[in-house]
Formats: C-alpha cells, sequence, structure tokens
C-alpha cells in the first residue's frame, strides 16, 4: 500500500474514533515504498462486459381517455 492511502485511512479511523482499530492497521498493514500504482483505467459502465445491453422498445398505447397501456 501507498504511503497517500495509508495516512488516508489512517485519518478516516481516527475522524471516527477508532484507535483500536487504527493500532491494528499500523500493525498489519505495512507501507511498501516502492508501490506504483498503475496507469490502466478500467471503464466500469464498459460495453464489453454486458452490462451496456440494448433495451427492447416498449410500444404505448393510448385509448380514448387518455389512459396509456403497454401493448
Amino acid at each position: 500500500m501507498d504511503q497517500t492511502a495509508h495516512d488516508e485511512i489512517v485519518g478516516i479511523l481516527a475522524r471516527n474514533g477508532r484507535p483500536d482499530l487504527i493500532q491494528e492497521f499500523k500493525e498489519f498493514v505495512k507501507v511498501d515504498e516502492d508501490f506504483k500504482p498503475s496507469l490502466i483505467m478500467r471503464d466500469s459502465l464498459s460495453d464489453t462486459e454486458g452490462s451496456a445491453e440494448e433495451e427492447e422498445a416498449y410500444g404505448v398505447y393510448v385509448d380514448q381517455h387518455g389512459f396509456q397501456s403497454l401493448k
């Protein structure tokens, strides 16, 4: 974990009054000075993962009184 992320997590725990979790976090999660974050960004709404399937168009019928229903 890089130093920035480590400090941010410790700060969040401090704001929430959790010194017990800060101590455990510092004990078990170490900062890696050689860590370099990946520059590859993934689109969370990618077309290739099936999340952007085309929706079917539904027809709407409007009767003489203006009420709408699906065809």
